[in-house]
């Protein structure tokens, strides 16, 4: 990750922690109250409100939706006046550090507008991952199409290879992670929609 981008990060973390912190207070819930709610630890949502530590996918997921708000009100304050949204690469919101998730980085788009039926952002897989890390899995459905580079998506019992151009598609909830092959890490356009949500 470059200079530029780990201070956007920063920026990006000290925002959320300030959302989540400001969401869950309007709520009239307690750390204890939010954390069982979104299945988590009380230290490990005190952490995510004092900035300390960064959310993976599917914690973002479990507290929007435990707050019952959107993934992008939560990382970020939309702007409800943006029904047609273009995006820069500059204008993209990181919200998951690599250094928090072992060389993985993720960048929200159209956090601008509010009500949408998809969360799309672009992600950098990283070339090795700690296998003794669990996979991941979320609510909804996820499509990821390579824009660069060759990655892997791994499921307990297959293993996607996949190259610029490519895509796939399946059932969040199925476990999973992914990493880069190749000479450069890959770049993928990842969009995840939940079905039971008007808005995500």
């Amino acid at each position: 990750m470059t200079s530029k981008q780990e201070s956007s990060a920063d920026a990006s973390a000290a925002n959320l922690a300030e959302r989540l912190a400001e969401l869950r207070k309007l709520n009239g819930l307690t750390l204890e109250e939010l954390a069982t709610r979104a299945s988590l630890t009380k230290s490990y949502l005190s952490k995510l409100e004092r900035g300390l530590s960064s959310p993976t996918i599917a914690t973002v997921l479990k507290l929007a939706e435990a707050l019952g708000v959107t993934v992008d009100q939560l990382i970020a304050k939309p702007d409800r006046a943006n029904e047609i949204l273009h995006v820069t690469p500059a204008d993209r919101v990181p919200f998951s550090p690599s250094l928090e998730r072992n060389g993985y980085l993720y960048e929200a788009i159209a956090t601008a507008r509010a009500d949408k039926t998809m969360m799309p952002f672009i992600m950098s897989p990283p070339f090795t991952i700690n296998e003794e890390q669990p996979l991941a899995s979320h609510a909804g459905e996820e499509l990821i199409f390579v824009v660069q580079g060759e990655m892997e998506v791994l499921f307990e019992h297959r293993t996607v290879r996949m190259k610029a151009g490519d895509s796939l598609y399946f059932n969040a909830s199925i476990p999973h992670r992914s990493r880069s092959i190749g000479k450069k890490q890959a770049q993928a356009l990842v969009v995840v929609g939940d079905r039971k949500k008007t808005s995500l």
